[in-house]
Formats: structure tokens, sequence, C-alpha cells
């Protein structure tokens, strides 16, 4: 009985202590803005980049890894117009729901393109 008592008590104290510790375990270092993204990121190093041309913001990769994912979306979009088997009228109405989703995604990649341009004035 006591052994019984004893576990129940321990139990519920590691449980305890395991709960409270939860949040400071999985807060890291976000709020750290120092040292940038999670710290795998650098201010000074996006802006040169952005300068340059280079790594994320290379116009080439980006415009070969669009249209890769272009390609893949109009693949999936057809197969999904495919599958509810839509007639021309409902097909015409499903185009340009994806076509305004494709001009709301343009306009908020030249919104961060303009918002990153602004962070890299500065330096």
């Amino acid at each position: 009985m006591v052994k019984r008592r004893f576990s129940l008590l321990m139990a519920s104290a590691v449980l305890s202590a395991t709960m409270l510790a939860s949040p400071f375990a999985a807060a890291g270092n976000h709020g750290d803005k120092h040292e940038g993204h999670h710290g795998k990121h650098h201010k000074s190093d996006m802006c040169e980049q952005m300068r340059e041309g280079t790594g994320k913001f290379s116009p080439e990769k980006r415009e070969a890894r669009m249209e890769e994912r272009r390609a893949k979306m109009e693949q999936r979009h057809q197969t999904i117009a495919d599958r509810l088997e839509l007639n021309e009228e409902q097909r015409a109405t499903w185009d340009d729901i994806h076509e305004e989703h494709t001009e709301k995604r343009a306009q908020k990649m030249e919104k961060w393109q303009e918002k990153m341009k602004e962070r890299c004035a500065d330096q």
C-alpha cells in the first residue's frame, strides 16, 4: 500500500515537473532578434544575396523553382477538375478562381520583395 501511494505521488510529481518545463523547452530562441531567423540567417547576408542576386534571390533559380511549381499546380488543377467532372461553364469558373489565386500570389511576392528592399536600404 505504501509503495503504491509513493509511486502515484512520484508519478504525479514527475508529470507536473514535465508539464511545467515543456513551455521553456519549446521556447528556443524565438525572441532573439539579433541572431536573425532562429540563428540560421543574418540580415546582412540576406541583403547581400538580394543585391547580388545569389542564393535564395537568384532570378534564374527562382524562375526555375516557380516554373516547376506552376507545372505541378497546373497538373493538380487539371486532375481535380477532371475528377469533379465539370462542364464547360463550371470549368471556366474553376479556371477564373485558379487565375485569381495566381494573381494574389504574385501580389504577395511583390510585397515581400518591396519589404526586403526596405529592410536592406539602410545597410
